[in-house]
């Protein structure tokens, strides 16, 4: 059945239906079968495990940018599409070039590579099968006893836990360290791609989601099959019938058939959630921050009135003066140097925000913390309850004009991992500053500073 996949209304409905997919695989892994897609298409220049070549890892990372790049005019230029990426929305979720989740997918902890450098191990099934505590090429970390926690070994690609599982086959090979390693493929299989994809996945909406706006996936008059894509991706027939449906009365191929079929739509969606806010009034209030290496300053209150009366708000208060240390203070210099030097308003409130970035389309109210000053819980708790409490009140103003108002956590080192899937469930930004000072963080955040034209870390080294 042919589709055309040039319809940018298919390709919003498109993302939505495998939004909606994916939310019922409770083990799918995007990030490591869009970088499967890439490897499959590109499986002939990859050479085997066990010859005498090898191609750079950046060579793959590459090749994600090259297939998931769109050209078309309701896209932002610039930016990479995958298709199994979506906001909570279900829309579109671009994302940076050279993203380093594809680093990530193609090694450590259940990624696509592995970094058992002998060829040998490659060839031995009872090796790709046996239990990877065992791996000669895992580096014990030093501290936690092997007796008690294996797990905590790490791989010698990126220095995160190994994340090998007893039977889990692997696509590649990996020699070398982050950005400088080495490549080589493993022989395909289904059972490779069955540890991906526990569910068939409805072709005829990713057909699209491939395809739209792509320059070199551009069948005559963009109408595309799944032979063609079978074609274009090197499946062979029988692989294919494992891995993806084409049955018409499938849930999300029915729905996207049904609407293929009706007159194309007009969709208007603003995928990066910027307004026009120019030449709206610009509200008052807060310092004014000019130069680059300036101090925070902050309202010295001193006690409340009534302190007998409250002890409890008497020891908020108090907290809150000890937070604003001096480590704090060059936290929040350094966040907001980056804004000063990208030429953005800055702006700083003495009784209640750190951090108000003022942009054309939209502003940003970040509150700071030093995760190292307190329990990690606690101020996470604290993080989100100011960010909503600023938001409605003291930038009630800025709301009243018209401003859409970002939020976003910028923190001295980033937080564990399920805080940060807590902070994106609540639309919620998350930055924290590296060793040389730069802005990093995940990669849907970091993306927002790309819009506002601000620079970010964007180097490969991988977020445990």
């Amino acid at each position: 059945m042919e589709i055309n996949s040039q319809r940018y209304d298919l390709f919003t409905y498109a993302s939505q239906l495998l939004a909606h997919y994916q939310a019922r695989q409770t083990t799918f892994r995007s990030r490591e079968v869009e970088l499967a897609f890439v490897l499959h298409r590109q499986y002939h220049l990859i050479p085997e495990v066990g010859s005498e070549q090898t191609i750079a890892l950046t060579q793959i990372i590459d090749w994600c940018d090259d297939l998931y790049t769109k050209v078309h005019p309701r896209l932002t230029a610039g930016w990479i599409w995958p298709p199994l990426s979506h906001d909570r929305q279900g829309l579109p979720q671009p994302t940076i070039a050279h993203d380093p989740r594809w680093y990530k997918g193609a090694n450590g902890q259940q990624g696509l590579g592995c970094h058992a450098q002998a060829a040998h191990f490659w060839h031995s099934p009872a090796f790709l099968a046996e239990d990877r505590d065992l791996c000669p090429f895992r580096v014990y970390d030093g501290v936690t006893a092997l007796t008690l926690d294996q797990g905590r070994q790490s791989c010698g690609f990126d220095n995160n836990p190994c994340g090998w599982q007893p039977g889990l086959p692997k696509f590649l090979q990996v020699i070398g360290r982050h950005a400088q390693a080495q490549v080589a493929r493993a022989p395909s299989s289904s059972l490779l791609w069955r540890t991906l994809i526990s569910e068939p996945i409805p072709v005829y909406p990713l057909l699209v989601a491939l395809y739209f706006g792509h320059l070199d996936l551009h069948p005559p008059a963009g109408l595309v099959t799944p032979e063609q894509f079978c074609q274009d991706f090197n499946f062979e027939p029988e692989l294919f019938a494992q891995i993806f449906t084409a049955e018409p009365t499938q849930a999300e191929n029915q729905e996207f058939l049904r609407l293929a079929h009706l007159p194309e739509q007009v969709v208007t969606l603003n995928f990066a959630p910027r307004l026009a806010v120019a030449g709206r009034p610009r509200p008052t209030g807060g310092h004014l921050i000019l130069e680059p290496e300036e101090l925070p300053t902050y309202q010295k209150s001193g006690l409340p009135s009534g302190l007998s009366h409250d002890p409890l708000l008497a020891e908020r208060r108090r907290r809150r003066q000890l937070e604003r240390t001096t480590a704090h203070n060059h936290l929040v210099r350094d966040f907001r140097r980056w804004f000063r030097w990208a030429g953005k308003e800055v702006r700083e409130d003495p009784d209640t925000f750190d951090f108000l970035a003022i942009d054309d389309q939209q502003i940003l109210l970040a509150e700071i913390k030093l995760l190292g000053q307190q329990d990690i819980a606690e101020a996470i708790q604290e993080t989100i309850g100011q960010l909503f409490y600023y938001e409605h009140f003291a930038l009630a103003p800025w709301r009243q004009a018209g401003y859409p108002i970002a939020k976003a956590a910028v923190f001295d080192h980033p937080p564990l991992g399920d805080y940060l899937l807590y902070f994106q469930s609540l639309d919620v930004q998350c930055y924290w500053l590296d060793e040389q000072g730069r802005i990093d963080g995940p990669t849907h955040s970091l993306v927002l500073l790309e819009q506002m034209g601000v620079r970010v870390c964007q180097d490969p080294e991988l977020v445990s």
